[in-house]
């Protein structure tokens, strides 16, 4: 009988699984992905998006198509393809396992399946990617969910599909998904190593402890979700070792005495645990190693490398802005913060925390140790989020690199997760010994008035934010609070409903997108100046001027550009420009990298533009322009004005307000070996 429900229990997930894996692989087959990457008709020449199905790209979604994926791209077209180092970006030595967590052909890729599309196609890789950050999302949430809700299947999949849509993973489109889904799969493997008896199972468990450990580290490219998301893992499994369980079912909270095994089986679940350990621990190690140059450099970096935080920056009214923000969003967001900043979740925790003391004090039983695992961790990123930590604590915790503002994930995610928790958990609450019905109607006028003083404060401070909508957005989180007392079971619902409606909309479905790119007037005339110059015995280097993505372009066709984006400082490039290192703290940093011609005068000058965006101000005709031994310089119509008058450049080709200049006398105008 307990082996015949184990296996209904487990034939649910495999069905789910394989189907949502099937649909996956429909839709990386045909090639439909969400991630704004049309965007580039815009850039370029203004072209319609045909490739969008639904909805309609974002510009500001500039992290996705102009940044990630021309890294990506560049990978397929450099010589030879899928490299460590690419040739293509800033000094020619760009380290892609670094820099981006780009596909290259190496050990790494293996615990990175999120780039393996990029290996078949331009298209495919971007539709593999988005899909698996979409769907491995929602797959991994449900399956922890279920376990820590004794096999909830309604409140698992909505939890699960919540957090799927919630604002701040939609108006990121996705890119904290890699973090999310390997930090998921490494607790549920630790769950099922915890659980299992059989060497197979044990195993298996560990085996998956191994992988999901080693690709949740290299997700290192982003220190903030890593670090916030490891301790989220710690509390969480704490919670869980702390509940009694009946081994190898797949509950967690069953009041079961578990079922005897042996000294043996125990032994060996530790061993392949501390194995697995050191295996991650070794891959981690092996990647230090071989990158340490690149390693140092970053942090060394003004930022990110030193953007360090002791905490306590940020406002109870930052962490909640998702209850009044989120249901109709403003108009004007670049009034206040840009969508992606201005997103955030849904958040209910400080109901579920009166709720459960509630409880408490009503039938005399503690809450599980699984809820207040998940409490404890909340209440830990409270304390560094308002209050935060001396400097050597903040240093060993690692939460000097996770600055609070970009901590919002794990308030997210845990708030989702207690929810599900205490609701599994009040199904199991034995008849009350006090009766209570005014403290429900007190926590939710006590949350009624915050809304409504949240609202108010906003609307003061973004004057495109009325306070009419400050109170209409604030009205669906004040209706959750006597739900949650009322009828607990239809909160999650209401938030899955209200996060589908309020994101559905926010990234497009797109059907590839490589072919424009490829293809267009420019790019075609860019590429055949570059197979040109290889006829030549030489590779073509290209500057752009008055445009901070164009550079970016440059790189998805295999032309090298000195300047786009930077993940880390060219030192070598930088060089040519500073030999002395006058302008070393401007440019020590990831960096979007411009060039312009100065206002007066030709004397070079470098200086931020923004904490990621280095202006390089520099004339054609200065002498340092020269050392860059550049062959092509690409501007747009506002730079035609000045270069059209310079001897040393010569107009050859101009396309929707956008020219292509030779550089006369170039020191790069004698043939020389391919680098």
């Amino acid at each position: 009988m307990q082996t015949e429900r184990i296996k209904r229990a487990w034939m649910l997930p495999a069905g789910v699984i394989a189907g949502l894996m099937l649909l996956g692989g429909i839709l990386t087959g045909a090639r439909i992905h969400g991630f704004s990457f049309s965007a580039w008709h815009s850039i370029i020449d203004g072209s319609p998006p045909n490739e969008v199905l639904l909805n309609k790209v974002n510009r500001w979604r500039q992290d996705d198509w102009s940044v990630m994926l021309p890294h990506m791209l560049a990978q397929r077209v450099d010589q030879p393809p899928f490299a460590v180092h690419n040739r293509l970006i800033g000094d020619g030595h760009y380290n892609m396992r670094v820099a981006i967590g780009a596909p290259v052909r190496d050990l790494f890729v293996l615990f990175r399946p999120q780039v393996w599309g990029y290996f078949i196609s331009g298209d495919i890789g971007m539709a593999f990617q988005w899909w698996f950050y979409a769907l491995g999302t929602w797959i991994t949430a449900w399956l922890l969910l279920r376990r820590l809700t004794n096999n909830d299947e309604g409140t698992s999949a909505c939890g699960a599909t919540a957090l799927l849509f919630s604002p701040f993973f939609q108006a990121w489109s996705l890119n904290c998904a890699p973090s999310t889904i390997f930090a998921g799969g490494t607790l549920l493997a630790l769950m099922l190593l915890r659980a299992a008896l059989s060497p197979f199972k044990i195993i298996l468990a560990a085996s998956l402890f191994a992988w999901c450990g080693a690709a949740f580290l290299l997700t290192f490219n982003y220190m903030p979700y890593l670090i916030t998301l490891l301790y989220f893992i710690v509390f969480v499994f704490a919670g869980i070792a702390l509940t009694r369980q009946n081994h190898d079912s797949t509950s967690t909270h069953s009041r079961e005495a578990p079922r005897p095994h042996s000294y043996g089986t125990t032994g060996m679940r530790w061993v392949c645990a501390l194995l697995a350990f050191l295996g991650i621990l070794g891959l981690g190690t092996h990647l230090i190693a071989s990158n340490w140059e690149t390693i140092e450099l970053v942090r060394n970096t003004v930022y990110p490398g030193q953007r360090l935080s002791t905490g306590g920056d940020q406002t109870i009214g930052h962490l909640l802005r998702g209850n009044i923000f989120n249901i109709i969003p403003p108009a004007d967001w670049w009034g206040f913060r840009f969508p992606c900043e201005g997103a955030a979740f849904f958040v209910v925790f400080p109901l579920v925390f009166a709720a459960i003391f509630r409880d408490w004090w009503r039938t005399r039983r503690p809450p599980s140790a699984l809820v207040l695992g998940i409490s404890s961790y909340i209440v830990f990123l409270l304390l560094w989020y308002r209050v935060g930590f001396p400097e050597f604590l903040a240093k060993w915790t690692l939460l000097n690199r996770a600055p609070p503002f970009r901590t919002l994930i794990g308030f997210g995610i845990a708030d989702i997760f207690l929810l599900c928790a205490y609701i599994s958990h009040r199904q199991q609450l034995p008849p009350p010994f006090r009766n209570d019905y005014i403290t429900p109607w007190i926590a939710s006028a006590f949350w009624i008035a915050f809304h409504v003083a949240l609202g108010v404060l906003v609307s003061s401070h973004a004057q495109f934010y009325l306070p009419s909508l400050a109170l209409i957005s604030g009205l669906f989180a004040m209706v959750l609070a006597p739900l949650l007392y009322l009828a607990p079971r239809l909160v999650l619902p209401a938030i899955m409903i209200a996060s589908i409606l309020t994101t559905y909309s926010v990234n497009p479905l797109a059907r590839g997108g490589t072919t424009f790119i490829q293809e267009n007037p420019l790019s075609q005339k860019i590429k055949a100046l570059d197979q040109e110059a290889k006829t030549q015995g030489r590779q073509a280097l290209w500057i752009v001027y008055g445009d901070r993505t164009l550079p970016n372009l440059l790189r998805m066709l295999g032309s090298r550009s000195l300047n786009g984006v930077h993940a880390y400082p060219q030192f070598e490039l930088w060089k040519k420009l500073d030999p002395d290192g006058q302008f070393h703290s401007v440019y020590n940093r990831y960096a979007h990298v411009f060039f312009s011609v100065p206002p007066e005068g030709d004397d070079l000058e470098i200086k931020l533009t923004a904490k990621d965006c280095v202006g390089v101000f520099l004339h054609p005709d200065n002498p340092r322009f020269a050392a860059l031994k550049a062959d092509y310089l690409l501007c747009p119509d506002n730079h035609v004005e000045s270069f059209d008058r310079l001897p040393r450049l010569k107009k050859i080709y101009s396309y929707a307000g956008k020219h292509i200049y030779q550089v006369r006398f170039s020191l790069r105008s004698v043939p020389v070996a391919l680098e």
